[in-house]
């Protein structure tokens, strides 16, 4: 989604806010206004975002928010598919930022290692602490670590990547692809909270 918005959408990393907090910097260093506010926009959706999944999740459990953020992500995700072209940039940055920060906010480990749905810098960090700890220490568990934090950034680099050719493709529409990797996650957690 953040190569989504960056490539075809303004240039702004929706649900990167590391990088439109230094892109407002320095949209307020050139006394570029309409800079901060392109980036400003979805850092304060960001903000919300996160304050409401937080709320959700304490108040239904992750066994009921989980499944209804994933419906929601679908369902926005549809939604912002099938805007026209011509629709204002913000309104895929809050789109996105929404969402990106409701997933970032829920999904925080993955097989007992801490994860990050939306960026890849403590994922290269893990990855060289993990291996460090397999060379010197023999731990087999941290070789298996290593592979979980490379297989996130393989998996990042490999939806940016995608993202960029399928826009050639599909232009605007091309976001409607980040629903399929959400689609058997829904039904994975539904089917598990049944048995």
């Amino acid at each position: 989604m953040g190569a989504y918005s960056y490539y075809l959408k303004g240039g702004v990393f929706a649900n990167a806010e590391t990088a439109n907090m230094l892109l407002l910097a320095l949209g307020l260093a050139g006394m570029d206004w309409n800079a901060v506010v392109s980036v400003l926009i979805p850092i304060l959706t960001f903000f919300v975002g996160s304050f409401i999944s937080q709320v959700l999740l304490m108040r239904l459990g992750e066994k009921r928010w989980v499944p209804l953020l994933l419906t929601i992500s679908i369902l926005m995700l549809a939604f912002l598919a099938i805007l026209p072209g011509d629709t204002p940039y913000t309104i895929f940055h809050v789109g996105i930022a929404f969402i990106g920060s409701m997933q970032f906010n829920t999904f925080r480990e993955a097989r007992g290692v801490a994860m990050s749905t939306l960026f890849c810098t403590a994922h290269l960090r893990g990855c060289a602490a993990s291996l460090a700890s397999a060379v010197v220490d023999d731990d087999k568990k941290a070789l298996k670590k290593t592979g979980y934090h490379g297989g996130l950034i393989a998996t990042f680099i490999l939806g940016a990547f995608l993202c960029a050719k399928l826009s050639q493709l599909t232009g605007t529409r091309t976001i409607a692809f980040a629903i399929i990797p959400l689609v058997p996650v829904l039904v994975e957690v539904l089917r598990n909270d049944r048995t």
